[in-house]
């Protein structure tokens, strides 16, 4: 089976939706991870996406939602539930059926003690819709949070959904501060739930953290990929590049990639 390889819109240099797909084209890449203003605003309207998505040939592999469980009313928590709601409709309309889910982000007024209650009640609900929905829901490992790799195994295993999985990042695991040598067994214990990947590359945490083309920072990225594949992973292989000059950066990362597929 050919391997699917895809990239994320954010942080590519080519911000116009459209400059982005014939970009992907030309580096013969068809699937695409698209942020929810790429699909949903006052000025795009999903036919206008759903044009070019034909034009090119491209396929979404999910759409990031942008929601965030940590907040400090009643009214904003379940505006962020309507938000996953909206976007489970629209990303349906456009043929496709995966959404990528935050928990959310540390905030004033919002005490760390209820982050856990707040995301898992949100998690449960929005799991709920997309149920009913037929969408499949990829939490990610993101931010000083989800990142917590014990916290992500616990909602999995409470929630217990074939429509609740993982989005694994490769790099934000080190990026939170887990060492390197500690990987491995971050991504095994998270590999049986995973629906999506960000395949990136860097080196260091937080302030030190710096962007790599796949195969020259601290990841072990041909190893993540033969445990994703161990544990039955037949889903995008979706590539993130974070360093300098975009478009070298990702060119690069795409070649390493296809390299270890042929």
């Amino acid at each position: 089976m050919e391997e699917k390889i895809g990239v994320i819109h954010y942080n590519t240099a080519d911000n116009n939706l459209e400059e982005f797909f014939s970009w992907c084209s030309k580096n013969d890449v068809y699937y695409a991870e698209l942020q929810r203003k790429d699909v949903w605003d006052e000025k795009i309207k999903v036919d206008e996406v759903k044009k070019l998505l034909d034009k090119y040939r491209i396929k979404i592999s999910q759409i990031s939602c942008g929601n965030d469980f940590l907040q400090k009313t009643e009214e904003e928590f379940e505006n962020q539930v309507k938000l996953v709601d909206k976007m489970c409709d629209i990303i349906k309309e456009l043929g496709f059926n995966q959404l990528r889910i935050d928990g959310g982000w540390p905030k004033e007024g919002v005490e760390e003690k209820d982050y856990k209650k707040l995301i898992m009640e949100g998690i449960k609900k929005v799991v709920e819709i997309a149920e009913k929905k037929n969408v499949y829901l990829a939490l990610d490992n993101h931010g000083t949070v989800t990142n917590d790799y014990l916290l992500q195994l616990e909602i999995f295993e409470e929630i217990k959904s074939k429509h609740l999985g993982a989005n694994l990042d490769t790099m934000n695991y080190r990026w939170y501060g887990y060492p390197v040598e500690k990987l491995i067994e971050i991504y095994k214990a998270i590999s049986p739930y995973v629906f999506h990947t960000h395949l990136k590359d860097g080196t260091g945490s937080r302030e030190n953290y710096k962007g790599r083309v796949l195969g020259q920072g601290e990841i072990p990225i041909t190893e993540v990929i033969n445990i994703l594949k161990e544990n039955g992973y037949k889903g995008v292989w979706c590539v993130e590049y974070e360093g300098e000059d975009k478009n070298i950066g990702y060119e690069k990362s795409f070649e390493f990639l296809k390299g270890l597929f042929k």
